[in-house]
């Protein structure tokens, strides 16, 4: 909004160039800037915009610099709840023929206000459903990636928990297995276990059991 303040007309027209409803409803509300800039400088920000998409008419019946001003603080007033870059796009818009119906083209509070201002805010508050119903789709998308996310983090927990029971319970058999084994049975055993693929998780912990094992081989 600098380029209003210093009224940079190059800055004002690349504003303007890309200006579209999503920004205008993301932009700062006429209320809050004219906090900002205090009362006299807000009139004279919106009166520099009456003054500027007036001459860009040729008609028989301009915005004078009396009238500009009190447009603009009927503007203030009127819609302190839109944003200034609402303002920016509309007047662009009525300049291109997109607000109006192309027949009047008399500049006055009366058209800018009553008329043009209702027309082009219809059009916002449809663009402003619209972009909340998107909002909603992709929030429920989210929600659901998110439950999805949730639900892969306890199937993996379940998973590694059932695989970390039967590894124990895998191991507390070994145990038990080994305790009337003698040192030929358990070479014999790891022997058995190194040809059977589902065993091979065990052998290390099978193989171990070499250190608690005593005897000789038998021949």
């Amino acid at each position: 909004m600098q380029c209003l303040v210093s009224q940079d007309q190059v800055k004002l027209l690349i504003l303007e160039k890309n200006m579209n409803l999503q920004k205008a409803i993301d932009g700062t509300r006429i209320n809050k800037l004219e906090k900002t800039l205090g009362e006299i400088n807000m009139v004279k920000v919106v009166t520099y915009l009456l003054m500027r998409f007036s001459e860009s008419f040729n008609v028989g019946k301009n915005i004078t610099n009396t009238q500009a001003p009190l447009i603009a603080i009927d503007i203030i007033e009127k819609y302190p709840y839109e944003t200034i870059e609402d303002l920016v796009l509309l007047l662009k818009q009525v300049r291109q023929g997109i607000i109006g119906d192309g027949k009047d083209y008399k500049l006055d509070g009366q058209n800018i206000l009553n008329k043009w201002f209702p027309e082009y805010l219809e059009k916002k508050y449809i663009e402003f459903e619209r972009m909340k119903k998107q909002e909603n789709v992709i929030s429920q998308d989210e929600k659901d990636l998110r439950n999805n996310a949730v639900a892969q983090l306890y199937a993996k927990r379940n998973s590694q928990k059932a695989r970390k029971e039967r590894e124990e319970k895998t191991k507390l058999e070994i145990d038990e297995m080994v305790k009337n084994m003698d040192r030929q049975m358990l070479e014999d055993t790891i022997a058995s276990w190194e040809k059977q693929q589902e065993m091979e998780p065990y052998l290390d912990y099978l193989r171990q059991k070499r250190l608690v094992v005593k005897g000789d081989y038998k021949f």
